[in-house]
C-alpha cells in the first residue's frame, strides 16, 4: 500500500493565484477554452488543481494545430452531414470521389495502458494527416474518459458498418494493408493514391515486414485518399513517425522537445467524474491511499481499468517514481507526470537478479517494443537506434526504441 501526498484544490490565497490558475487549468493551451459546460466532465478542468504545475510548455504550433484540428473534428464528427456523406462511401470497395472528411477508427485492443498509449499514436497520426480520430468504446472503458473535443464526439457510433466485424480484424485479415501489399493487389512504387473507400492496418505486436511498410513514406503517398483507415495496435508508435521525411520536419515543430510527445499528448485522457466528486473543502494536503490491490492484470473488465486508470492518475502526481520494466502502465504514469522514474530492469535469467536491479530513465517517452528494422529508403535491415541522436534503444529493453531530447 503507497501513500501519496498532493495539493488541495481549494487553496486559492490570493487574487494572482487565483488568475494563474484561471490561466493554467488549459495547461498552456493543450485544453480547449471551449467546453460550455464545465460540468459535463468535472475533472476536465479542476484536475489541474492536484498537479504540480509542468515545466514542459507546449510550442504554440502545437496548440495551433489542436484548435484547427477540433474545428474539423466538429465539423466533421459522428452524425455531422459529411460523416454521413463519407459513411455511405463504405458500401462501395471502390472510392472513386474526394470526401471533405477522412478517418482514423481505432479498434479498442488489449489492456488499459497499451489502449491509452496507443490512442495518443493514432491522435498523432491523425493530427499529422488532417484525419479525425474515432475511437472504439467497449463496455469496459465506460466512465473512464472525459469527451476531449468540444460539441462533437470522439466516440465511434455503434451503427459502424463494420464494428461488428472488428474482431476479425487481425494480422491474418485478407484485405489489411499487410496482406494486400504482400498479394501485391497494391504496389508502394505505384505513383497513384489508392482508390479504396476503407483500409485495415494491422500495427499490433504480431505484425509483419509487410504491416511495418506502413512506416515507408511511399505507403502514406497511398493512403491518402482512403476515407476510412481502421486501426488496430498495441505499439506506441510514435517514433516511427519521427523517422519518416512525410512528418518528421513538421513533428520537430509540434515538439521542439522531443521526449514531451506524450506528456502533451495525454492532455485529452482526463479522468472520468466519479473519481473528483469529493475533494477536499480548505486542506492544503491530502492523503491518498492505493484504492486497489489487484494482484493480476484482468482484460474486459471495467472496474478493473477503474482502479488502474485511477492508480496511474495517482502515480502521475508522485515526487519520485519507481516502475517496472515493459511496463505500459508505468509509462503512461510517466509520460502523463512528465517524470524520469526509476526501473526496476525485468529479470531474464531465473538464477540472478539483474545487476544493476535499477536505473534511472534519460527519457519520460514511452517505449516502442516492436519497432521495424526495416529502412525503407535502403531496403535493408538496420538499427533504427543508431540513424538519428534523437532516437535510441530503451533503457529496459535492448530492442526497443524511444524518443529523447
Amino acid at each position: 500500500m503507497s501513500l501519496l501526498k498532493f495539493p488541495s484544490s481549494r487553496n486559492q490565497s490570493s487574487t494572482a493565484s487565483t488568475r494563474s490558475v484561471a490561466k493554467d487549468k488549459l495547461q498552456g493551451g493543450l485544453l480547449s477554452p471551449g467546453f460550455h459546460e464545465e460540468s459535463s466532465c468535472i475533472s476536465r478542468y479542476p484536475s489541474y488543481f492536484y498537479h504540480k504545475t509542468s515545466p514542459h510548455k507546449p510550442s504554440n504550433f502545437l496548440i495551433s494545430k489542436l484548435r484547427k484540428y477540433e474545428k474539423l473534428h466538429k465539423l466533421c464528427g459522428p452524425n455531422s452531414k459529411p460523416y454521413k456523406e463519407t459513411l455511405e462511401i463504405l458500401h462501395s470497395p471502390n472510392n472513386s470521389s474526394s470526401t471533405e472528411c477522412k478517418y482514423v477508427v481505432w479498434i479498442a485492443y488489449s489492456g488499459l495502458g497499451n489502449r491509452i498509449l496507443t490512442i495518443a499514436s493514432a491522435f498523432l497520426y491523425a493530427l499529422l494527416t488532417n484525419r479525425i480520430l474515432l475511437i472504439e468504446q467497449k463496455p469496459d472503458m465506460v466512465d473512464l474518459f472525459c469527451e476531449p473535443f468540444p460539441n462533437t464526439s470522439w466516440l465511434l457510433p455503434m451503427n459502424f458498418p463494420f464494428r461488428k466485424n472488428f474482431s476479425s480484424f487481425d494480422q491474418e485479415y485478407e484485405n489489411s494493408h499487410g496482406n494486400l501489399l504482400k498479394k501485391n493487389v497494391i504496389n508502394s512504387s505505384s505513383s497513384k493514391e489508392l482508390k479504396l473507400s476503407s483500409l485495415y492496418l494491422h500495427l499490433a505486436h504480431d505484425y509483419d515486414d509487410h504491416d511495418k511498410l506502413f512506416f515507408c513514406d511511399e505507403n502514406q503517398f497511398l493512403l491518402r485518399e482512403v476515407p476510412w483507415l481502421i486501426m488496430r495496435t498495441d505499439n506506441y508508435f510514435v517514433l516511427s513517425l519521427f523517422l519518416m521525411q512525410s512528418f518528421d520536419q513538421e513533428l520537430i515543430k509540434l515538439f521542439p522537445n522531443k521526449e514531451t510527445v506524450f506528456h502533451h499528448l495525454g492532455y485529452f485522457e482526463k479522468i472520468k467524474n466519479k473519481y473528483w466528486t469529493h475533494p477536499t473543502v480548505n486542506g492544503e494536503m491530502v492523503g491518498v491511499y492505493q484504492p486497489s490491490n489487484e494482484e493480476q492484470q484482468k482484460f474486459e473488465n471495467n472496474m478493473h481499468n477503474m482502479k488502474a486508470w485511477a492508480e496511474i492518475n495517482l502515480l502521475c502526481m508522485c515526487d519520485v517514481l519507481v516502475t517496472s520494466g515493459w511496463s505500459t502502465f508505468g509509462y503512461v504514469a510517466q509520460g502523463l507526470g512528465g517524470l524520469r522514474p526509476w526501473i526496476l530492469y525485468k529479470i531474464e535469467n531465473q538464477s540472478a537478479a539483474p545487476d544493476p536491479p535499477c536505473g534511472r530513465v534519460m527519457s519520460m517517452e514511452p517505449c516502442f517494443h516492436s519497432p521495424p528494422i526495416y529502412h525503407c529508403k535502403t531496403k535493408k535491415y538496420i538499427d533504427n537506434g543508431a540513424l538519428v541522436p534523437h532516437v535510441r534503444h530503451c533503457e529496459d529493453m535492448s530492442w526497443g526504441l524511444k524518443l529523447f531530447n
